[in-house]
């Protein structure tokens, strides 16, 4: 077997592993597929403080060039430490290689809140980054429906915010002309120190014919040092395309144990659906029934009992009904409205008889109807909830204890549709009580509502919206979630979703969502083919005036149904 690490007789060093080779030379790391030149990755890291009155970050230039103080080399693996001082810390670099994969770190020393960590980033002073050869970045996010393509240009930034994937895989994939096999850069938090919101591909001329990188993330000053602190790590692979990249991403999770895989373990058979949603219906029928009442004012149990009638009269047998948004009389409290909803227990205990689930759509960090004093404010001034304050805590158990349980004066309900996690506050001022931040506050919430709910019920089903490998075993449904109605692609759409929290989260359910219901051809198109993507979902019944469906169609989507529900009952029989 070759050698991991050759040292070279100009005192350089090369490592060959299996999928891809390094060149070190200084503080310079080539990194090569098949014998092509992908990057030179100079280690320095730019890591700016947060300033003490949280309006700005200070700035963290690093002139000199690290010192490879020590090469270690043991069976199958090779590590290489940097030292170094910046004006703000003490540094130490470790790049750690063995046949799969390479892991670079970084330890800071010193005292000070670290605003945001540029990887890769050079001398911070004028022209900086990593000189690239790859033409073409893969990221699997995108911020706003599909107002972008997941390829770009390795000339372009890239910062995406994503309403669809929350949080999404923090990996890019990165492709070379005329080659198949991508390199990928994937950013890996141990547990508890994911206190960040995005992964963004930064660009800058680095010469006169040029242009460099860098990857930054945004801690904001959520992460803070006192004496020593080590940043979240970039791991280094070669895939044969995007997919394979983002399956070691995935995998290394998993393997490392900072994400615990999804059980294999047989799960209800009523989460595998058909579900119906109501959120489509509720504003088409405020378009065309109800003009002068809002759509969110008809997640009403007239309308829901109305529903569930034309659904018979369909022959549409869903296995749980959900009831959107805004059943409740405040999102924070989570109490029914009793205009809306009298007898909310009687509905659910109805539909349980009729062999049907009653689910709540349940929306996150809305203060609606909670203090303000207890909240948290975002640097843009959006007050937002603090979901680890202990008196929200209480009362998100008494919420959930009130929705899920069969008891007296519980609504007996069988899951929740948790959204709009994408609202998580941003900035430098927002202070929790747990000191958590970004990606990690949103995980404590989630976690504690999957485990609390849990608890009250234990085949409660969880919709959620990660699409990461953290969030693994506490999401029964990944939701694809909404379809931009000016798109013509839903199933294409869809289905690139459905493949990416597949990857994400191997053995998660999905639920395929709504068809946008804009257009005939893209909505029935989807709506009788989600069974081959994840489990089906109806969101309207009435359809709309660009999308009329009539009985035919409902006809059509009944048959599939009906031969859905046939293989997945086969699952079942002993």
């Amino acid at each position: 077997m070759r050698n991991l690490l050759i040292r070279e007789p100009d005192g350089t060093y090369t490592i060959y592993a299996a999928m891809y080779s390094l060149h070190i030379a200084g503080h310079k790391i080539a990194v090569s597929i098949d014998n092509n030149l992908f990057a030179t990755l100079d280690v320095r890291c730019s890591v700016p403080k947060t300033m003490d009155d949280n309006s700005g970050a200070i700035p963290d230039p690093e002139p000199d060039l690290p010192v490879l103080t020590d090469v270690q080399e043991e069976a199958g693996r090779a590590v290489f430490i940097w030292k170094n001082e910046s004006a703000l810390w003490r540094k130490t670099y470790i790049l750690t290689c063995d046949r799969l994969r390479f892991r670079f770190d970084l330890t800071l020393a010193g005292e000070g809140r670290v605003d945001e960590i540029w990887y890769f980033s050079g001398n911070m002073g004028g022209r900086w980054g990593s000189s690239y050869e790859f033409q073409e970045c893969f990221t699997p996010s995108i911020s706003w429906y599909n107002e972008e393509d997941y390829h770009f240009k390795a000339s372009m930034n890239c910062h995406r915010w994503s309403v669809l994937m929350v949080p999404p895989m923090f990996c890019y994939a990165f492709r070379c002309e005329n080659m198949t096999r991508r390199l990928g850069l994937g950013l890996v938090a141990e547990r508890g120190e994911h206190n960040f919101h995005s992964f963004d591909y930064r660009t800058a001329p680095i010469g006169a014919f040029q242009t460099g990188f860098a990857l930054v993330t945004d801690q904001h000053g959520h992460a803070s040092v006192n004496g020593e602190w080590t940043a979240p790590a970039i791991i280094g692979c070669s895939g044969d395309d995007q997919w394979d990249v983002l399956k070691q991403y995935a995998d290394y999770y998993f393997a490392s144990g900072i994400a615990v895989p999804k059980k294999p373990a047989p799960v209800p058979r009523f989460w595998h659906g058909p579900l119906v949603c109501g959120w489509i219906e509720q504003n088409a029928r405020s378009m065309y029934d109800e003009p002068h009442i809002p759509g969110v004012d008809l997640a009403c149990q007239t309308m829901y009992e109305t529903m569930v009638e034309e659904l018979k009269y369909h022959n549409l047998h869903p296995s749980a009904i959900i009831i959107d948004d805004k059943w409740q009389a405040h999102y924070a409290t989570d109490e029914a409205d009793p205009n809306k909803w009298p007898d909310l227990r009687g509905f659910a205990d109805a539909r349980l008889a009729e062999g049907i689930r009653t689910m709540l759509w349940f929306k996150l960090w809305d203060p609606d109807g909670w203090d303000k004093d207890l909240c948290v404010t975002a640097d843009n001034g959006e007050v937002l909830l603090d979901p680890s304050q202990p008196v929200f805590l209480e009362n998100l158990d008494k919420a959930l204890y009130r929705i899920l349980s069969a008891d007296e004066g519980c609504y007996n309900c069988a899951g929740l549709k948790l959204d709009y996690a994408f609202i998580n506050p941003i900035g430098r001022k927002v202070k929790t009580y747990s000191g958590k931040y970004g990606v990690e506050l949103l995980y404590d919430m989630q976690a504690y509502i999957y485990n609390k709910a849990k608890e009250i019920k234990s085949d409660a089903l969880i919709n959620c919206s990660p699409c990461h490998p953290y969030f693994a075993h506490i999401c029964d449904h990944a939701r694809l979630h909404d379809y931009d109605y000016r798109n013509r692609n839903n199933r294409e759409d869809l289905t690139m979703r459905g493949k990416l929290f597949s990857t994400a989260m191997p053995g998660v359910l999905l639920d395929t969502d709504n068809a946008g219901f804009s257009n005939y051809r893209d909505t029935i198109h989807w709506q009788l083919t989600q069974q081959l993507v994840g489990v089906p979902d109806l969101y309207s019944l009435i359809g709309t005036e660009t999308c009329p469906l009539d009985d035919g169609d409902y006809a059509a989507i009944a048959q599939m149904w009906d031969e859905y529900n046939r293989k997945i009952d086969r699952m079942y029989e002993v």
